[in-house]
């Protein structure tokens, strides 16, 4: 099936866009987890009505995924290209995962995909539930957003395009941190990989994190760096979810938080994606806080 690329979207107020150069994305390595079988497929999104990406193609990769988004245009839906995806699992020892990242650029934009497959024990139909989070690098205006649609198995696709994956996290046209994010959060969990978080803004008015991970006899500072927030619309004006990625050397880190509308609970997926070879499995980590 061979499907026309043409973007769709209009532009509304002015901004600006910047990188976040030294913090870098999953980078698709081929190290552990491998991934599970419930992931392959042609997907197609459930809500035929959708603004963002109508089918998904995801098949076996050199680093383990190959993944591929088509977005909803007019008339035909946009072939975004595939590109490597990275996998994870549910801990560190997991030989496998049904969990994966994929970055892509396409010039105007950035486009972070945080989805996971999962099969009914029950009746053995798969789902797909993927987070969508869209950064406008143009200066049209545009505000980051971020959006979660479910996918079921659809009709094969053979993708006939090579996409660009990202290198950096953008900045790009921010929304304004939602107040209800701002403060001191404590994890629910004393087994939490992250112990506490505190969230600030800058003076541009971008959101600035700091993460302690959950070490003996001290928490581990893990240091600050700037967030990408994401409203719910290109319209958006505030936002309550961020992307705040981390890199060690030997690891990076994305943390992808939401508050809810009571600023009284945070969530927070951890992604950790390991590049020292050291045989250890990328994982991702959910955990919930409360204010201090």
């Amino acid at each position: 099936m061979k499907f026309t690329p043409r973007a769709a979207i209009a532009a509304l107020i002015t901004a600006t866009a910047a990188l976040l150069a030294t913090q870098l994305p999953a980078q698709a390595s081929p190290v552990p987890p491998t991934p599970n079988p419930v992931l392959f497929g042609t997907w197609t999104n459930i809500n035929p009505l959708t603004n963002s990406i109508k089918a998904i193609v995801i098949r076996p990769g050199k680093t383990g995924i190959a993944i591929e988004g088509f977005g909803a245009c007019v008339p035909s839906a946009c072939e975004w290209g595939i590109i490597p995806g990275t996998v994870f699992g549910p801990n560190v020892s997991s030989p496998t995962g049904a969990t994966f990242e994929a970055n892509q650029d396409f010039g105007f934009s950035r486009e972070v995909l945080l989805g996971t497959a999962a099969r009914s024990p029950f009746t053995g139909f798969r789902t797909l539930t993927v987070r969508e989070f869209t950064t406008f690098t143009d200066n049209s205006g545009r505000a980051n957003y971020e959006v979660t649609e479910t996918f079921v198995p659809g009709n094969l696709i053979i993708p006939a395009k090579t996409g660009v994956p990202t290198i950096g996290y953008p900045l790009g046209d921010w929304v304004k941190p939602a107040s209800t994010l701002l403060g001191t959060w404590f994890s629910t969990s004393p087994t939490a990989g992250i112990r506490k978080i505190i969230i600030t803004e800058n003076l541009n008015g971008t959101l600035a994190v700091r993460a302690f991970g959950n070490c003996t006899p001290t928490l581990c500072a893990w240091g600050k760096v700037t967030a990408v927030t994401f409203g719910t619309s290109i319209l958006s004006t505030t936002g309550q979810t961020f992307l705040a990625p981390y890199s060690f050397g030997f690891a990076n880190k994305l943390l992808d938080g939401t508050v809810n509308f009571f600023g009284t609970r945070l969530v927070v997926h951890t992604y950790t994606e390991f590049l020292d070879h050291s045989g250890r499995s990328n994982y991702l980590l959910t955990d919930t806080f409360t204010r201090g």
